[in-house]
């Protein structure tokens, strides 16, 4: 079991998605997908819903949930990554 940082429900592993922070070429990180659940570092889980997606953005989850505050989140390739979340219900999300 494990908390969503969208809706903050608690949930088994295999209805959410492994998040982690990952240093790219250019020295800055990154939230990405660990679909395999092997990346190193501490991760964050997440429904694959639009409203878990776009709450955990508005309320800036992904930093304090990573321990990594400088964090850098890409919420539209987030959406497309995580897939299941179609990008029309992320917007409407984004707008409440």
């Amino acid at each position: 079991m494990r908390t969503c940082i969208g809706c903050r429900r608690r949930d088994h592993t295999e209805v959410l998605v492994k998040l982690v922070a990952a240093r790219g070429d250019d020295n800055t990180t990154h939230v990405v997908v660990d679909e395999r659940g092997r990346l190193p570092g501490r991760g964050a889980w997440l429904h694959r819903d639009a409203r878990c997606l776009a709450s955990a953005v508005r309320r800036n989850a992904f930093g304090s949930a990573l321990r990594d505050r400088g964090v850098a989140v890409r919420p539209e390739d987030l959406a497309e990554a995580i897939g299941g979340i179609d990008h029309e219900d992320f917007m409407r999300s984004q707008d409440r």
